[in-house]
């Protein structure tokens, strides 16, 4: 048999310059996320676009993306080679976006809506209903009391709550 058919399906990682097994790792963890699986490949090409196309050719999902130190970029086999589907320029947190493009490549493959954030407001809007219903829950507890207290909720705090839900369920498939 050729080694294409003896090989599991996965999407295919390539480095342009010295491989960083800890970008590959958080590319892999993306991907893992979302239940695909990942490997690391070597290809040879002039720039990063043209070198996730050559890790897309050679994956049986058709997926391929490339990390430099700057750059990470998704394609897939049937785009023209000088299009590739998404890139991220980074400076900083190349751990956060090789495992944002991890998960996009995984669910570019499982038919699910690219990620571009975490909704880190999603987070602060957690935090701040918390700290309403504690502040409600001490400013109304008298000494003797018989009555459960009445919580109160800012409207757009309940607004942002349901719609950080709502975002969930759609990421999920779930309407």
């Amino acid at each position: 048999m050729a080694p294409f058919a003896q090989e599991r399906p996965c999407i295919h990682v390539a480095f342009l310059a010295a491989r960083d097994k800890n970008l590959y790792r958080w590319v892999q963890i993306g991907a893992e996320e979302e239940g695909v699986p990942c490997k690391l490949v070597t290809e040879k090409a002039a720039n990063l676009v043209a070198l996730a196309y050559e890790a897309a050719k050679s994956s049986r999902f058709n997926i391929g993306v490339g990390v430099s130190s700057t750059e990470i970029v998704l394609h897939e086999m049937h785009m023209p080679p000088t299009q590739p589907v998404l890139t991220f320029r980074f400076s900083g947190q190349a751990n956060y976006f090789c495992r944002l493009m991890g998960a996009n490549a995984a669910r570019m493959i499982i038919r699910k809506p690219f990620r571009f954030d975490d909704k880190p407001a999603a987070i602060e809007t957690k935090k701040q209903i918390l700290t309403a219903v504690e502040s409600e829950n001490k400013s109304s507890v008298p000494s003797m009391q018989t009555e459960p207290p009445k919580l109160t909720f800012d409207p757009v705090q309940i607004a942002k709550v349901i719609a950080v839900v709502l975002s969930k369920l759609e990421e999920r498939g779930i309407r």
